[in-house]
């Protein structure tokens, strides 16, 4: 609990150094404003679970420049959140003078002789200057500057071979474009929509893309949105025309529940592509969608 305290402090100390206020953190987040309430105060039992405290930590943090992951962390209990690194021990000064000592002392009177080694190196790199450079001259006359037929017809076949190849590699690879593209059409998400009764529709989606994003907009007036996981509720939301809110499903998730208070006041979305659950019963009803998800 110590540090769920100091993990809420943290983020709303980082929240009102940037003058952010909760109703805009909610819009930049998209998380509800009880719940950013509960991570300042540390109460993190107030939130659906473990997995969206990790998840709202993240997003919070990134939403006032903060390290979502070391948050996360402390979260767990493997480090502090103020964990710092030990210093490197200091040489020891002794060993400090006696370098001094070493750098400091005077130098002898050099002669001649300690250049002798200097010059023989300059000599012999000199030496074999001279003998590549006369070598390269007699190599240039002996060779002449025009190829003979020879070289040539070895040069076309070389070409020949080289263009022949190239021409099977592009073969292949065209070949394995188009089998991908077979691959992906076959994996094209399918949906299927029954209206089992008047306030009741089953949705079957197949070859669904991970994650799975739910998307809503408001249309011409207020319409209340539920979508739970596993019987428990992500999303609790009221929508006012023409406002949107989008939802990120938890991995693996296979059955969600969404209600709608207004379902002709809404337009919703499954990784972008509409769900069209108001075709065959446009009432203005309290709607309710069960979805069955089927990963590729």
């Amino acid at each position: 609990m110590g540090n769920e305290l100091l993990i809420g402090d943290k983020l709303r100390q980082a929240r009102l150094s940037k003058n952010i206020s909760l109703d805009e953190l909610q819009q930049k987040t998209k998380i509800q404003k009880r719940y950013l309430e509960a991570i300042e105060k540390g109460a993190f039992d107030l939130l659906p679970g473990d997995y969206y405290v990790r998840t709202f930590l993240k997003q919070y943090a990134a939403a006032v420049g903060e390290d979502g992951d070391h948050l996360v962390a402390v979260f767990n209990g493997e480090t502090e959140l103020d964990a710092t690194t030990p210093a490197k021990e200091r040489p020891a000064i002794k060993t400090v003078e006696g370098s001094r000592m070493t750098t400091h002392q005077p130098g002898k009177n050099r002669t001649w002789m300690d250049y002798l080694p200097t010059i023989l190196i300059a000599l012999i790199a000199l030496t074999i200057l001279i003998i590549v450079g006369y070598l390269s001259i007699q190599d240039k006359k002996a060779n002449p500057m025009i190829a003979t037929p020879s070289t040539v017809e070895v040069q076309n076949e070389v070409t020949s071979e080289s263009s022949v190849a190239e021409s099977i590699k592009e073969t292949t690879t065209s070949s394995e474009v188009m089998e991908s593209s077979s691959s992906s059409e076959e994996l094209k998400m399918a949906m299927t929509i029954e209206h089992v009764a008047p306030r009741v529709a089953e949705v079957k989606v197949e070859n669904v893309e991970k994650p799975v994003q739910l998307d809503f907009t408001g249309l011409d007036d207020r319409c209340w949105v539920g979508v739970q996981v596993d019987g428990a509720y992500i999303l609790q939301y009221t929508l006012a025309p023409k406002e949107k809110q989008s939802i990120t499903l938890p991995e693996g998730a296979t059955n969600v529940k969404i209600t709608f208070g207004a379902s002709s006041n809404v337009q919703m979305h499954l990784n972008q592509e509409l769900v069209d659950f108001t075709k065959d019963a446009p009432e203005l009803l309290q709607k309710e969608l069960n979805v069955t998800l089927t990963y590729a």
